[in-house]
């Protein structure tokens, strides 16, 4: 059988001039998913809907959503307020997010969850007091958006090696690096090494931050870079991902590299003796660009051929646009706005005496501020506003209801449970330390949960800390937490519905309910509210650990986080082989509209207790 390659050279040997298309290229899942978000925001709320930023880098893309009502700004102030407003998929610094909630502008958030990722990262490397090392172009909106997640001084960007070297930093420094999802794969491993060279200290991510569409292109134009006179870029000038490529085929032996933003541009610039053309798009690239391209080659008489590559199976949920009214709040903006406040709760109650155990200490922060959600954390403080109560207290509890929640999580990816190495894209507990200091920090952090709420700073009434405790003692024993754990690890030989459900309600929607509890008995409320709000936390658990089922099966591990398909993997029962995957999609919006129920004696004060319960039912991760 002769070689695609051998026929390849043949052809270019008898004159023939060709063209090589490099596979995959074009357009991603994320840019895909940020178009489809300002087309379904125009859709859903009319014209105009406004973007900050270009919402990915392609002038013809901007061109078309414009057409469509979309008004492209940059920056929020601009934008009038109450209005519908999309941030790009590079991702927006948290000062960014602020000002649109000052605004009062109706938030989407349309950031690529492979961006998110990162921010996330960040966000968990300054919290365990790491100095961030992000390797990227400074100047890159999403260089300025990870930036923007976590106070200037604790992080710097370098774009070269000489960068990495004069940074201002002690080589004792503990650092933690992250890496622009859109740069040079080549460039970044060489960089990665002169971190970690200079700064024994270093962490870094599990797996790779740049994206795999960048990664998977620049490797189809590595393939075929040595056999052309030129390789064309179609991309725009402003795209990173676009400028990357052509740099990655000069380096990979090709003569020439050329990026056009399309035919007239290639008309103007394509060298005249060039017979072999290697041809690839960036991922923000319309695929009719791309065409228009290939029409112009094929009239100046190039033949085509297919190389293959890499699949691209990578598929991402849309973003949502239905917005609730103008005075509600975006879930997004309330988790980020309660997460930073619970997590220096968390690390002032672990604190840092010097006669304890520095070990267990770092294991508990590890493990306790390790980039989670923060979703009970912000019930708890969501129901106390609601109802009255203070805001200080709601933190104390939240970060007591987080401390149990990390154990929970540190217990069950030890090896005699799920035995699970990654958890939220990093190792858990017992790989980064051992399994006695993760079941240690476990168990310490449980006792401290209790300690936090004993304490009189939660609440002036010992009554009201005394059923704290009591209601928290009930939600992770024998009826609660530890009980639903242990129907999932055995579970009957024939499940039932109503087995599946008790299960649920136990291994995560005791602690849910619990959120919730915690926030009633803080705030101010009758018996009617109360039982109003106990039916939303009962529904609310089961609809999360249904989302996680779902998510434990057609989820994908690079955005989620952690392994998937260990239910399956170890025969375990869940709400899809129960329910099967329609079933359980199904019982999910059921529980979801009995939440949205649940709340509406409370009117509009239940905005944000709705768009939690939106959240958990979209969740992605």
């Amino acid at each position: 059988m002769v070689s695609k390659s051998l026929y390849l050279d043949q052809r270019h040997a008898a004159g023939c001039k060709s063209v090589l298309l490099a596979n995959p290229r074009g357009f991603c899942a994320g840019v895909r998913r940020a178009i489809a978000a300002v087309e379904d925001a125009l859709a859903a709320h009319g014209a105009p809907v406004y973007v900050r930023r270009a919402i990915v880098h392609n002038r013809r893309v901007v061109a078309r959503l414009e057409r469509l009502g979309a008004v492209f700004v940059q920056d929020v102030s601009e934008i009038p307020q109450g209005a519908v407003t999309i941030l790009s998929a590079h991702g927006s610094a948290t000062a960014v997010k602020d000002a649109a909630r000052r605004g009062k502008l109706r938030v989407v958030d349309a950031i690529c969850p492979l961006v998110a990722k990162v921010h996330a990262e960040v966000v968990q490397w300054h919290l365990q007091g790491r100095h961030v090392v992000l390797v990227g172009h400074v100047d890159h909106p999403e260089i300025i958006g990870t930036i923007g997640q976590v106070p200037r001084a604790s992080i710097s960007v370098v774009g070269t090696v000489t960068d990495v070297n004069a940074l201002l930093l002690p080589d004792d420094t503990p650092v933690a690096y992250a890496v622009q999802t859109t740069f040079s794969v080549g460039e970044a491993d060489s960089m990665i090494k002169a971190i970690k060279t200079r700064f024994p200290h270093c962490a870094g991510p599990r797996t790779s931050d740049i994206c795999y569409a960048t990664t998977n292109r620049q490797a189809a134009v590595v393939e075929i870079a040595a056999q052309c006179d030129v390789v064309v870029i179609v991309g725009d000038p402003m795209s990173s991902n676009a400028r990357r490529l052509v740099e990655t085929a000069i380096a990979a032996g090709c003569p020439q590299g050329l990026l056009v933003e399309g035919a007239d541009d290639l008309a103007s610039r394509f060298p005249a003796a060039a017979m072999r053309v290697g041809l690839s798009a960036a991922a923000s690239a319309p695929d009719e660009v791309i065409e228009e391209v290939c029409a112009w080659l094929r009239e100046h008489g190039f033949g085509f051929s297919e190389v293959a590559g890499t699949e691209e199976g990578m598929r991402f949920r849309p973003v949502p646009v239905t917005l609730p009214g103008r005075e509600r709040s975006d879930a997004a903006a309330i988790l980020a706005d309660i997460r930073r406040d619970v997590d220096e709760a968390i690390l002032e109650a672990i604190g840092d005496m010097p006669a304890r155990s520095l070990r267990l200490a770092d294991a508990m922060r590890y493990a306790a501020t390790s980039g989670g959600k923060r979703f009970r954390a912000a019930l708890t403080v969501t129901v106390t506003q609601m109802l009255g109560g203070t805001r200080s207290m709601a933190l104390r509890a939240a970060a007591a209801i987080e401390c149990v929640h990390a154990q929970s999580l540190v217990h069950d990816d030890l090896p005699c449970m799920d035995n699970d190495d990654l958890r939220r894209g990093r190792p858990t507990a017992h790989r980064q330390f051992d399994e006695a200091t993760a079941l240690l920090a476990g168990d310490a952090l449980l006792a401290l949960a209790f300690d936090i709420l004993a304490d009189p700073r939660t609440h002036h009434h010992a009554g009201v800390r005394a059923e704290l405790v009591l209601r928290l003692a009930r939600s992770v024993g024998q009826d609660g937490l530890a009980g639903g754990q242990m129907m999932d690890l055995y579970p009957s030989e024939i499940i039932s519905s109503a087995e599946l459900i008790a299960c649920l309600a136990g291994k995560t929607g005791s602690l849910i309910r619990y959120a919730v509890e915690a926030g009633i008995l803080l705030g101010h409320a009758d018996d009617q509210c109360n039982a109003g709000l106990l039916s939303f936390a009962q529904d609310l658990g089961l609809l999360f650990q249904l989302q996680d089922d779902l998510l434990d099966a057609v989820g994908d591990e690079r955005v989620v986080g952690k392994a998937l398909g260990k239910d399956a993997a170890k025969n375990r029962k869940n709400a899809v082989s129960v329910l099967g995957a329609e079933g359980a999609a199904q019982e999910a919006q059921r529980l979801l509209a009995s939440c949205a129920k649940a709340l509406e004696p409370f009117g509009d004060r239940a905005a944000c207790l709705l768009e939690l319960a939106r959240f958990a039912a979209r969740r992605t991760l």
